[in-house]
């Protein structure tokens, strides 16, 4: 059985969870902590400390729980390497939470995806990371990885993939009708992705790749979604986007 706990409750809840879900044999506590350092989360307004993730998987463990599945992403704005060092300490430590509870190492999973910037979200404005950033980011975490710690980490020519379709404007749907007509079926399947005839299809359609994926919109840009009406309006995700850049200057100073 695999237990999952919301990411907004996860601070009020985590401490109590596994007493809450009862002591029978359970299998796996999935949380996502999405960033491995408090600075960082706050910068992302996720309001869960690493003392209290620490503390709920020490209960977890006494609670009969197995392993532990964790969820991060890599390449956020302002990504430092300490919060790629963060990912592997965080799994290590819990892994090591388990054997001070259950006399062995725990299996902990550190699932890493990379960081898309979406269209009505406060990082509309900002690049995706690059190609040899994400690489070279996990060849970095699975070089760390000791012990019961597994590093799993997304397929990066997806992750640009979905960037670009994420951060252009209507050519994109001539693109994806030519990536269709040339046999584009069932991508999500990894056997059966090619990236390559989607990038040759965004080329044709006349993308600028690097362009979409690397460089950051104005804020004061005209966005090619702006016309789209969302629950959060521009002025909202603006001044989120400002409070982001503040948080993310205020920790670059601290260094």
């Amino acid at each position: 059985m695999n237990i999952s706990v919301p990411s907004l409750r996860v601070n009020d809840q985590l401490r109590t969870i596994a007493e809450l879900i009862g002591n029978e044999r359970r299998s796996s506590l999935t949380l996502a902590p999405e960033v491995a350092r408090d600075d960082m989360r706050e910068q992302i307004r996720k309001k869960i400390k690493n003392d209290d993730l620490y503390e709920g998987c020490r209960v977890a463990f006494r609670h009969n729980f197995q392993s532990v599945k964790l969820y991060f992403l890599c390449g956020l704005p302002g990504e430092r390497p300490a919060d790629l060092d963060g990912i592997v300490e965080m799994a290590e430590t819990i892994a090591r939470i388990g054997k001070e509870e259950r006399g062995h190492w725990a299996n902990v999973t550190a699932s890493v995806s990379n960081f898309v910037p979406k269209a009505h979200t406060p990082y509309q404005w900002n690049a995706m990371q690059t190609r040899e950033y994400f690489r070279n980011a996990h060849q970095h975490l699975r070089q760390r990885r000791r012990g019961s710690v597994t590093i799993k980490c997304h397929d990066v020519e997806t992750s640009l993939i979905e960037g670009v379709l994420s951060r252009g404007d209507r050519r994109v749907a001539e693109a994806i009708e030519l990536a269709w007509r040339r046999g584009a079926r069932m991508d999500s399947w990894r056997e059966r992705f090619d990236p390559q005839r989607w990038w040759h299809a965004l080329a044709d359609a006349g993308l600028d790749i690097p362009q979409l994926l690397h460089t950051p919109y104005d804020i004061d840009a005209r966005l090619p979604w702006d016309h789209l009406s969302v629950k959060y309006g521009r002025e909202f995700l603006e001044k989120e986007q400002a409070r982001s850049a503040g948080q993310l200057q205020a920790m670059a100073d601290a260094v």
